[in-house]
């Protein structure tokens, strides 16, 4: 007989058998918390679920892991380490009978709790994160905090092996995460206490096969907090600590967007007509977009672009007009990483019509603002060449005379072997502990969810970066955002003892008391890093980092 857990998770199975049957936006919009787990003593740093999905294991500072099923304790694990429990997995095809744990004692340990035996292997470092893939049920692999970073173990023997780590040509700082493909289980991707991601082929791990970065961000500015792969392994998602943020990266090296490359290459084409406001399409829903800027509600203008931007309407100029819009949005804005999204979607704009004025003039803009002085200046030569009549830019040369003495100013240019983001999803605060995950969620991976500071969980469209909503996870910091991998739910923990589980509440009563965040908008102006003009406190953390100690965890 089924348990009434067992009866709510039937329903939202979006497995193989009629899968367009689900409205997944209607359900996302009726997300809920309906059930918490209580069984822990301290913060619950990760969770798990079982292949078939019944049995979801938790790790906590206070040593234990606790295996629960429909919603109930069922079993609880003395692992034997002596510090915060930072990673489980279970062991493939084991019947569920063996998982591996690593924690902040530095101990990686390997479980049977049939026999109630267990193996243990001293690291380096702190362990932040196991993975491992169905492919090769003996293989297990460990992230751990030393020069050694990547450690690969054989159930069928005794010694881990090293697989990734420092050499003279490429020190890497501490290793924060590692995910593998299932669905290409040779592909294994890293995180490190660094800006950069790096992917390898685990049947040669010599070299990465590439590596991944923003390119306007610098190689120490953020750090990988959390790395994982979507079910077609085409693409991995990163949360960047630091405030970097999260991004969507292609394995496939020709999507690289090669921003800067299409940057030179459209301003070498001949100008078009100047396009005029008065002969743009569809006034009312441009007027939309400019009173959410004029009212000083940036993110929601992004967000507002971003989505006319997904309905590719037929005219030219007005899907300029879109990306120069959202660029300007963006550059007010001021979270960190929009002056290069600024410059994304004014190369975009002027790819699609060279005759907006807005968008050539927002580049250089972005240029002076990150002390690009050549590209500015490139800028602004074309800008004299294709809008001669146009005189706003003369405040703009007065403003690249203060920049143009400085030495040593690195060229914006891409990176051989470097690839740039597919995507970005902004809101979500990282800075205070690096164990905050992001992962994809919906049976087509069409949402990006990931935890944030604010205690709060954030889910985005995958392919607009439009933020769909956010919800009140936790009492202090969301860390751990676990999809269930066959239904449209999930679990997440944080700070808090507890372990919540959500799922669509379809049928609600109008008195339900929602944990959603009512205006999301209104919740992330408030929440602005530095946006009050005082010393942020996060920012301690941020130099605090050569010590690599989670600071909540």
């Amino acid at each position: 007989m089924l348990s009434a857990l067992e009866r709510r998770y039937e329903k939202l199975q979006f497995g193989s058998l009629f899968p367009h049957i689900l409205d997944e936006n209607r359900m996302m919009e009726s997300l809920e918390s309906f059930w918490s787990l209580d069984g822990h003593n301290g913060c619950v740093n990760t969770l798990r679920w079982n292949k078939s999905g019944t049995l979801l294991a938790s790790g906590s500072d206070d040593h234990r892991v606790i295996i629960w099923k429909d919603g109930k304790e069922h079993f609880n694990l003395e692992t034997g380490h002596e510090g915060n429990v930072f990673a489980v997995e279970f062991m493939p095809q084991t019947s569920d009978r063996k998982l591996v744990t690593g924690a902040a004692d530095e101990v990686v340990i390997l479980h049977d709790i049939e026999t109630n035996t267990s193996k243990r292997w001293d690291m380096d470092g702190r362990v932040k994160r196991l993975c491992t893939v169905e492919h090769d049920p003996t293989l297990y692999w460990a992230a751990v905090e030393d020069t050694k970073g990547v450690y690969q173990f054989d159930t069928r023997l005794d010694n881990p092996e090293v697989v990734v780590q420092s050499t003279p040509e490429r020190e890497l700082k501490n290793t924060k995460s590692v995910a593998i493909s299932e669905a290409k289980p040779h592909l294994i991707v890293v995180g490190f206490d660094e800006t950069t991601v790096r992917l390898y082929d685990r049947r040669n791990f010599q070299e990465p096969i590439l590596s991944f970065a923003p390119l306007a961000v610098k190689c120490n500015s953020y750090h990988a907090t959390h790395v994982a792969f979507n079910k077609t392994g085409t693409e991995f998602v990163v949360n960047h600590g630091g405030g970097g943020g999260v991004y969507v990266f292609s394995v496939d090296a020709s999507k690289d967007p090669k921003t800067m490359e299409r940057f030179h290459a459209v301003l070498e084409q001949p100008k078009e007509a100047v396009i005029s406001s008065s002969s743009l399409p569809y006034p009312e829903l441009r007027e939309v977009g400019s009173t959410a800027i004029r009212e000083k509600h940036f993110a929601k203008a992004v967000d507002y672009y971003s989505e006319l931007i997904s309905h590719n309407y037929s005219d030219r100029a007005f899907r300029s007009v879109c990306h120069s819009n959202r660029a300007t949005a963006s550059l007010l804005r001021r979270r960190r990483g929009d002056t290069y999204s600024c410059i994304r979607d004014c190369v975009k704009a002027l790819e699609i019509h060279r005759g907006n004025s807005k968008a050539l003039f927002r580049l250089i803009k972005s240029f002076i603002s990150l002390e690009h002085p050549n590209l500015a200046k490139k800028c602004i030569d074309k800008f004299k060449e294709w809008f001669p009549n146009d005189m706003s830019i003369a405040k703009m040369e007065e403003d690249l005379e203060q920049i143009e003495v400085r030495e040593n100013r690195r060229e914006l240019e891409s990176i051989e072997g470097c690839a740039d983001y597919q995507s970005r999803f902004v809101g979500s605060i990282n800075h205070q502990t690096d164990i905050k995950e992001a992962n994809f969620f919906g049976s087509r991976d069409q949402f990006i969810i990931s935890g944030s500071d604010c205690g709060n969980m954030f889910v985005w469209n995958r392919d607009t970066s439009k933020l769909v909503g956010i919800w009140k996870a936790d009492n202090h910091i969301l860390n751990i955002v676990q999809p269930h991998p066959y239904q449209f739910s999930l679990a997440t923990s944080g700070i808090d003892n507890e372990i919540l589980l959500w799922q669509p509440y379809l049928d609600r009563e109008d008195d339900f008391p929602s944990r959603r965040v009512a205006d999301p908008f209104e919740h992330m102006e408030k929440k602005a890093e530095g946006s009050d003009g005082r010393f942020p406190l996060y920012m301690l953390h941020d130099l605090a980092r050569d010590s690599p100690q989670c600071v909540q965890s």
